[in-house]
């Protein structure tokens, strides 16, 4: 099974990291998709999420959590933000790929050779990076 992760500065500029919508028990259950128009990177059409799947830090811990451990719990008092988003796809290579190449195709996006060795998603095992021109994003396949 295969996951496409993405991150990157933009979501913090934006404020897309704490917008209250990411913590709807829906969401984390993966029931429902966080709907923001700022959820793009480049030209390319909103990107869906599997909230249950991203990971999110909580109180500046290092470790990152799944949304699907946060449901039910109580954050009031805590400071949390999305870290990770996981992109929704059917779990497949071959999905992952036709939303990069969608994305690649509007945007100007490279694979990244050097960092493979530094797994910055920390489930699974990172098969492909890749980053925009601007620094703005980057994207991982990850085999889970």
């Amino acid at each position: 099974m295969y996951a496409l992760y993405a991150w990157g500065n933009f979501i913090g500029e934006v404020g897309l990291d704490r917008r209250p919508a990411w913590l709807d028990p829906t969401v984390l259950r993966g029931e429902r998709q966080v709907v923001d128009e700022s959820l793009m990177i480049g030209d390319t059409d909103t990107l869906l999420v599997d909230g249950a799947g991203t990971l999110f830090e909580i109180d500046d811990d290092k470790n990152l959590v799944p949304g699907s451990a946060l449901i039910g719990r109580d954050l009031s008092g805590v400071t949390w933000r999305v870290s990770r988003i996981r992109v929704a796809t059917d779990g497949t290579r071959e999905d992952a790929l036709r939303i990069v190449a969608a994305i690649e195709e509007d945007s100007d996006f490279y694979e990244e050779h050097e960092r493979h060795e530094y797994n910055s998603v920390p489930v699974g095992e990172v098969v492909t990076l890749w980053e925009d021109d601007h620094g703005q994003w980057t994207m991982a396949l990850v085999e889970l």
